[in-house]
């Protein structure tokens, strides 16, 4: 589910997401960029280059709270990234109630609990897991590495346990919000994105709340339920023990580095593989502010005083339900009769990805013209040869 929008009259044509979407998810046709659904992963590249703002992010806002008889709202470990104790993380949560929530509800205990359940799989079995709660690595994986879809450990994300607990607690009456600390876990709401099989209503961009945080920050106090289990989770790799058998990557261009290895088995030494797309896990996110550097280091302080206890699961109850339609590999043959079909188009194409045909490569314009989007003559520079020629 694509959250990435694009605005026209913002956009200045300089090519720069053109070149930066590391999934040539994105196009340009008819002075226009296009975002592709099928290639789209959320990972918020193309927003950091886009310098005129012309592509967005954006969930709901406060003004959707008046909608509800009970205000919800789902709090993450990483928000407290930019608090260096525990009574900066109480006068934060003091800044939250004020925005209009009747309730907040720390992720931390249920982050923890997926943390601790999966180091205990890690104890009982022998076989290599890779394990993430980004949803921008685990779309990746569906979508480039099938091949290791098994491998994965298949717990549900602890929004969505939490959700699933304040529904049952309040019924509809409840409106459930998850503050939101990158793009992709807007995805997890039904507003505006139409997930519709989720608890969660609405999703909120952390940075878009920063302004009214800030007026209302230091002035109270409020509890803020924080446990060590639920802070390592987002802070990749803090407070791990040390084995040569667990690698922890995070960052798009090294997970990607890990997966391919995995995938053609040159890591045989690794038995558990935990992955964050982004730098220093989900303190790195991009609706956060402050900088993940500072953050690890306040996320390391606040470890020290957590005293909070992580929730009861067994590992039957943290098990998600599997879609068979996305675990079922495509037809090989028609893998390779499409490899080769574009392979042929691809020696036709001068190989200078300059992207002046509005796709990032020659290779993802290959693809277009195999599917039946584009023709060769569409290749500006085959068009000036031939003119030329004539």
């Amino acid at each position: 589910m694509r959250v990435i929008t694009y605005t026209l009259h913002k956009c200045v044509k300089c090519m720069r997401c053109l070149k930066t979407c590391p999934f040539e998810a994105i196009t340009i046709k008819d002075e226009r960029v296009l975002i592709s659904a099928d290639k789209c992963i959320n990972c918020g590249a193309c927003i950091s280059a886009c310098k005129h703002s012309g592509l967005s992010a954006k969930g709901s806002t406060l003004v959707d709270l008046q909608n509800y008889k009970i205000k919800i709202g789902l709090v993450p470990s990483s928000i407290y990234c930019d608090c260096s104790n525990e009574t900066d993380a109480r006068r934060l949560n003091a800044a939250l109630l004020k925005l209009g929530f009747d309730e907040l509800v720390s992720l931390s205990p249920y982050e923890g609990a997926v943390y601790e359940k999966v180091n205990d799989l890690l104890k009982e079995k022998k076989e290599f897991y890779i394990s993430s709660f980004c949803p921008v690595v685990n779309e990746l994986i569906e979508k480039q590495y099938p091949m290791l879809l098994d491998n994965q450990i298949n717990f549900e994300y602890p929004s969505v346990l939490a959700a699933k607990d304040v529904r049952q607690k309040y019924g509809k009456d409840a409106g459930i919000f998850l503050l939101c600390e990158c793009p992709a876990k807007l995805a997890f709401g039904k507003y505006p994105y139409g997930n519709i099989n989720s608890e969660i209503d609405h999703c909120l961009s952390i940075v878009d709340l920063f302004p009214n945080i800030n007026a209302y920050r230091n002035q109270d106090e409020a509890d803020a339920e924080l446990c060590k289990e639920g802070i390592r989770s987002v802070a990749c790799g803090l407070g791990q023990r040390f084995d040569a058998q667990i690698l922890s990557v995070n960052g798009m261009d090294k997970v990607r580095r890990a997966l391919e290895l995995s995938e053609f088995g040159l890591l045989k030494e690794v038995k558990y593989l935990s992955l964050s797309a982004c730098f220093n896990g989900c303190i790195g996110g991009q609706f956060l502010w402050g900088n993940p550097f500072n953050g690890r280091i306040n996320m390391h302080e606040l470890m020290k005083t957590a005293h909070g206890k992580i929730k009861n699961y067994t590992l039957e109850e943290l098990q998600k339900e599997k879609d068979d339609l996305k675990l079922q590999p495509k037809n090989m043959m028609e893998q390779l009769k499409r490899f080769s079909t574009v392979n042929e188009i691809f020696d036709h194409l001068p190989g200078f990805d300059c992207g002046a045909c509005g796709y990032p490569s020659c290779r993802s314009m290959a693809e277009a013209i195999a599917d039946g989007q584009q023709q060769l003559g569409d290749c500006r520079i085959i068009k000036r040869r031939e003119k030329d020629a004539s």
